[in-house]
């Protein structure tokens, strides 16, 4: 992994097309860890001096409220990048960075980066537009959390995956949830118990097809499923 650098590094959207050169300085200034499952590795308040590469595994952001339950609020997978907003301003870490699984990350330091996109404005703007899309889903959240229940919330989740489904006969469309049923319900805002009496209430209404024990589902009627959410 160490000698490959655009393996790392040029997937990630803000560094699309950089040239040979721009990937040799953030190779030269890059350095590879991994982390076992649920090793934190910032916590909440530690500055943002690094950005973060996923290239296996998961990192998650998570608030722990003062009774101890924890809400995820961001999930990072292979690919992605943590610490963007340390790249254009002090920022610190709202929540504990934890590894959800083994994981291997790439780290590049702050400096390295910013020296980068000096030379190659287009980086540059790349990363406002991840941070504007970052800001739509932020906005998106709690707009769901504030105007719609958890059933509402779980429809309007479905229907936003459903563009990147599989299409089957008869307007099918089979989705598969990344992550566990938990880390879904924590996103909504929601129990485990809690979205288990909605999914099955959305099976009930012959909205969603679901095998017991699957990560996979099929939305057997999307045009319901969007007027349930509200959309």
């Amino acid at each position: 992994m160490g000698n490959n650098i655009p393996g790392c590094v040029s997937i990630v959207p803000i560094f699309r097309d950089l040239p040979t050169p721009a990937l040799a300085e953030l190779g030269q200034a890059m350095m590879h860890k991994r982390f076992p499952r649920g090793e934190i590795i910032h916590r909440a308040g530690d500055r943002v001096s690094e950005l973060l590469v996923v290239a296996s595994g998961q990192l998650r952001i998570v608030h722990t409220h003062p009774s101890g339950r924890e809400q995820i609020v961001r999930i990072v997978g292979p690919g992605e990048l943590i610490g963007e907003l340390g790249l254009l301003a002090p920022a610190h870490y709202e929540g504990e960075l934890v590894a959800a699984i083994p994981t291997e990350v790439c780290i590049l330091p702050r400096e390295a980066v910013q020296s980068v996109m000096r030379n190659y404005p287009d980086a540059a703007l790349r990363l406002i537009e991840s941070l504007a899309k970052r800001l739509a889903l932020a906005e998106q959240m709690i707009g769901d959390l504030s105007l719609r229940d958890v059933g509402q919330r779980l429809a309007a989740e479905l229907c936003r995956m459903a563009p990147f489904g599989r299409r089957l006969e008869g307007n099918r469309i089979q989705i598969e949830i990344s992550g566990s049923w938990a880390d879904l319900a924590n996103k909504l805002g929601a129990t485990p118990e809690s979205l288990s009496r909605r999914l099955k209430s959305l099976t009930d209404a012959g909205v969603i097809q679901r095998t017991e024990g699957s990560r996979t589902l099929v939305i057997l009627d999307l045009e319901k499923l969007e007027a349930m959410a509200g959309m």
